[in-house]
């Protein structure tokens, strides 16, 4: 048998020295230092093997399975729409279609990402030693969605005002819509505050309940609406909706299904065991209710703007500034109570969004990083969104919309990569799934009868132009007859 060379025999002996070599005491190297940073205790973690040399605490970075399995595969889905959608539009006769799926591909990756970035993104791994306890499950989310709300509006100004940097010395020069009257400004700044207000409450929202509860709550969104401009039109600042039986009617029903669906998962939650996490659930759920009141003052307060209408640019120029100044006191002294397992970890059962964000910092940096780049995403849906649904007819953008919501809900109940909590079990799996069908149902039809409302308004008006141009050329050749 051949001599091995000298270099490889030291190597052999030393990884068999490493393999058979008993494991090192961990407790005493996760003693604190004197000296130790707030949670550096969080950083010493137990001797379980690093992933291609990543701390293992940092949980966004795993790769192989792990990555496929918690990561990556929500995502599959709407970056294929993203990509099918992008590349039907390149042909005339689906460019249409091609609009509607890139919709649901940006508007399905929004959602999901807001939810694993709150909810569901490992923070601090299972097997970290915290306060003298190994955590048994990971650590997962940053339920801190006022302040992410402030920082997703700064990121989106900066973002803006690089790119009306670049383009400012080009043909593609971009100003924005000036304001000329007091009264434009101060509508701009409350419509700006109401519109934060709604995407801090529902990413509030995304950090206690699922997103499947989150999506059946705001398709509740036409009866809140509804009564919205009803409430507006009592002070004559809206016209009067005619009120429909039957719309009325599928708009109650759909919103009972919404409250049934709601009322199992948390049902569930108590049933299992975690009667903390259902009580915190509830709150999610009043936040997603007070998001979705906004969002319905929010479309009724653009009718009432009337001919103050802006675009996204205009929107992140003007309303950026306010609506972080109105959520920063929100999100700096606020307390709330925290859900999962952050209680444990900063040993505080209430935080405000300030404290946590300082946590999150020292724990795991890359969360972080997360959490700067929803700004950017949000910034590129948001324009996104405007350009397809300014390109669509209403009924195309009433139905993209009710689909997605749709689409993403059975994801979710169908995904386990999508859930924050596993599906419960019988009996409150078929009520959830009855509760959901019986929903999308009535508010499909509901915006079935909507769009052939707007079809038939749209025939009446063309009958009648035809009927005036008719009446207007017999009136023309009966002069010149006489």
């Amino acid at each position: 048998m051949p001599t091995l060379p000298p270099a490889v025999t030291e190597v052999a002996e030393a990884v068999s020295n490493a393999v058979t070599a008993p494991p090192a005491p961990v407790l005493a190297t996760l003693a604190p230092a004197a000296n130790a940073t707030p949670y550096e205790h969080l950083h010493r973690v137990n001797s379980h093997t690093s992933r291609l040399g990543l701390d293992p605490s940092h949980g966004a970075h795993q790769f192989g399975d792990e990555l496929l399995s918690n990561t990556a595969k929500p995502f599959v889905i709407p970056l294929l729409g993203l990509v099918i959608g992008a590349g039907m539009m390149q042909v005339e006769k689906v460019a249409d279609a091609g609009k509607l799926v890139l919709y649901f591909g940006a508007q399905s990756f929004m959602n999901i990402f807001m939810g694993w970035v709150l909810g569901t993104h490992v923070t601090v791994e299972a097997g970290t030693e915290v306060n003298g306890k190994i955590l048994e499950n990971d650590l997962t989310g940053c339920p801190a969605g006022f302040a992410l709300t402030a920082m997703q509006q700064m990121v989106s100004f900066v973002v803006f005002c690089i790119y009306f940097a670049a383009v400012y010395f080009t043909p593609y020069r971009y100003v924005p819509k000036p304001l000329k009257t007091p009264f434009e400004v101060f509508c701009v700044v409350i419509f700006g505050c109401v519109f934060a207000l709604n995407i801090a409450l529902n990413n509030f929202s995304l950090g206690y309940i699922s997103i499947a509860v989150n999506l059946i709550i705001r398709s509740c969104l036409p009866l809140t609406t509804f009564l919205s401009q009803q409430g507006l039109a009592l002070f004559k600042l809206y016209p009067f909706k005619p009120c429909k039986a039957l719309e009325i009617s599928l708009m109650v029903v759909g919103v009972i299904c919404a409250g049934v669906f709601t009322m199992a998962q948390i049902m569930a939650s108590s049933a299992s065991g975690h009667k903390g996490e259902a009580g915190k659930q509830i709150l999610g759920v009043v936040m997603c209710i007070a998001s979705l009141l906004c969002g319905s003052l929010n479309l009724a307060l653009a009718g009432v703007l009337g001919e103050t209408k802006l675009n996204v640019y205009d929107t992140v120029a003007y309303m950026a500034i306010p609506a972080t100044v109105f959520l920063l006191p929100i999100a700096i002294f606020v307390q709330k109570p925290v859900p999962g397992l952050w209680p444990v970890v900063f040993e505080k059962e209430t935080m405000s969004d300030w404290e946590i964000l300082v946590g999150v910092w020292s724990l795991n940096q890359s969360t972080m990083a997360w959490l700067f780049l929803s700004g950017v995403f949000s910034f590129v849906y948001n324009i996104i969104q405007f350009s397809i649904v300014h390109t669509l007819s209403p009924s195309a953008t009433a139905f993209g919309g009710n689909f997605n919501k749709a689409a993403l809900i059975f994801m979710t109940l169908l995904c386990p990569f999508l859930q924050i909590h596993k599906n419960p079990g019988a009996p409150y799996i078929y009520v959830i799934w009855g509760a959901v069908l019986c929903n999308i149902a009535a508010f499909s039809f509901y915006s079935y009868l909507q769009i052939m409302a707007k079809r038939e308004a749209a025939a009446r008006q063309t009958t009648k132009l035809v009927e005036d141009q008719e009446s207007g050329s017999e009136d023309t050749s009966s002069d010149g007859s006489e």
